[in-house]
């Protein structure tokens, strides 16, 4: 049961960190070689909409199995679930959690934000009520947030990787 779990919390963290990358690194990329502005929008919007629903599934998924985690003795001994904040696991454990709530709120507002902002301006741009500069203004700055997004991810695989050294998590500071 114990290896079912961490198996899954591996597997929705890849999932939800991989298709970060794979939209940073290859799809936005990828979208620049159409020049069809509408049909930019449709991919795009394709591409965004089942991203969002593969991280609403990784983040209750990693949730779920965290809470698992948390509250079985072989992951986190009673030691150090009863006084967290004098082991090393509870500062890490504490800072994931914080960057996990931003990381969330991060991806709601660039879809919320940024997503919504790009469509508007593109519109307007295609009926020639904006300049293309400022499309691309919108599109630099949801890739430059879309970068952030993806560190605070890698930086909370880190710390998943630190809680579960149990050599070093469970250590009193």
């Amino acid at each position: 049961m114990s290896n079912l779990v961490l198996g899954l919390h591996v597997l929705f963290a890849a999932l939800l960190v991989g298709g970060q990358a794979l939209l940073f690194f290859a799809v936005t990329p990828s979208t620049w070689l159409i020049d069809d502005e509408p049909l930019r929008r449709r991919v795009t919007a394709v591409v965004a909409r089942r991203f969002a629903a593969i991280a609403l599934v990784s983040i209750a998924g990693l949730l779920a199995t965290g809470l698992v985690q948390f509250y079985r003795d072989e992951f986190v001994p009673p030691a150090v679930r009863e006084a967290i904040m004098d082991f090393r696991f509870g500062l890490a454990f504490t800072a994931k959690m914080a960057l996990l709530t931003a990381l969330i709120a991060m991806i709601a507002v660039h879809g919320a934000y940024f997503g919504r902002r790009i469509a508007r301006v593109s519109a307007a741009v295609e009926a020639g009520e904006a300049e293309p500069w400022e499309l691309e203004h919108q599109r630099r700055n949801s890739l430059l947030f879309s970068a952030l997004m993806l560190l605070v991810s890698i930086v909370l695989i880190f710390l998943g990787a630190a809680l579960g050294n149990h050599g070093w998590a469970h250590v009193p500071r």
